[in-house]
C-alpha cells in the first residue's frame, strides 16, 4: 500500500486579522468627524470656563473693596501718593503689579511691615491662591503684586469714594449709585478699555448735512459701532454684585 502524505491546512478567523487599509481609513474618518464636532464644542466649554472665572475675579475684587472701605471710613484701598482723583473725584487703576498704586498688596496684606501701611489692621480681604504666572488669579513675585484674569490681563477697577456712587466707565453720564468700586475685564478679545484709559469716545455730532432722513439718523448721537462690539465683549461685575 503505498502511502500518502496528508495536506494539513489552517484556517485563520477573520477577526484574527489585522484591518485592511480600507477598513483603517473608514476608522481614520470617523475620528476625524468626531474630532471636528467635538473641538468647537471643547473650546466653547473652555472660554465659558474663563468667563466665569473672570465674573468671580471681578465680583471678589468688589466684595474686597466694599469690605475695605467699610472698615476704613469709606476710604477705598490704594496708596493716594501714588494716584489722585479727577475733577469728578474718579481713580481709575489696573491691578497689574506695578500699576495699581498698592491696591493688591493692602488688600491680601502683603504691605510689609513698614510705618507706610494702607491696610494698618493687617486684614486680609481678597482670598486668592497665589499663581506660578499672571494668569487666573494673584500673583506674587517679591514686590510684583498683581491680579490678573483667566486670559492674563489685568482687572480695570473704578473708584469713587463719593456717596454719589461712580461712573460707568463706559458711560461718563452715567453714576451707578451705590456702587463706589467698579471692576471688569476685557473678556476674551482683550479689548475695550474704557474712557479712564483714553479709549471712551464721545458721542457724534448731528451733521447739518444730509436732510431729513440723516439729521434723524444723526439726532441718537450713537457711539462708534466698533467700540459698542467691544463693549459687549466686557464682563462686567457691578451688574451681579448686588
Amino acid at each position: 500500500m503505498l502511502g500518502y502524505a496528508r495536506m494539513k491546512t489552517r484556517f485563520t478567523p477573520r477577526s484574527a486579522k489585522g484591518f485592511t487599509l480600507i477598513e483603517l481609513l473608514v476608522v481614520i474618518a470617523i475620528l476625524a468627524t468626531i474630532a471636528g464636532i467635538a473641538f468647537p464644542v471643547y473650546m466653547s466649554v473652555q472660554e465659558n470656563a474663563k468667563k466665569t472665572a473672570a465674573k468671580k475675579g471681578c465680583t471678589d475684587l468688589v466684595e474686597a473693596c466694599t469690605r475695605y472701605s467699610q472698615d476704613y471710613n469709606g476710604m477705598m484701598p490704594y496708596d493716594t501718593r501714588a494716584t489722585q482723583p479727577d475733577e469728578h473725584d474718579q481713580i481709575y487703576l489696573t491691578t497689574e503689579g506695578d500699576k495699581d498704586a498698592r491696591m493688591i498688596a493692602i488688600l491680601t496684606n502683603r504691605e510689609g511691615e513698614d510705618a507706610d501701611r494702607i491696610n494698618t489692621t493687617h486684614d486680609t480681604y481678597l482670598r486668592a491662591d497665589e499663581q506660578a504666572a499672571k494668569l487666573n488669579g494673584l500673583y506674587v513675585k517679591d514686590d510684583d503684586i498683581g491680579y490678573y484674569d483667566a486670559w492674563g490681563k489685568p482687572y480695570y477697577v473704578t473708584i469713587n469714594e463719593t456717596d454719589e456712587g461712580a461712573f460707568d466707565p463706559f458711560d461718563e453720564k452715567n453714576r451707578v449709585r451705590g456702587k463706589k468700586c467698579l471692576v471688569y475685564s476685557t473678556g476674551p478679545n482683550m479689548e475695550g478699555v474704557a474712557a479712564p484709559h483714553n479709549t471712551q469716545p464721545r458721542a457724534k455730532k448731528s451733521s447739518k448735512k444730509g436732510g431729513k432722513k440723516g439729521g434723524k439718523k444723526n439726532k441718537k448721537n450713537a457711539v462708534d459701532e466698533e467700540y459698542l462690539e467691544q463693549i459687549e465683549d466686557n464682563i462686567y461685575s457691578w451688574k451681579s454684585v448686588k
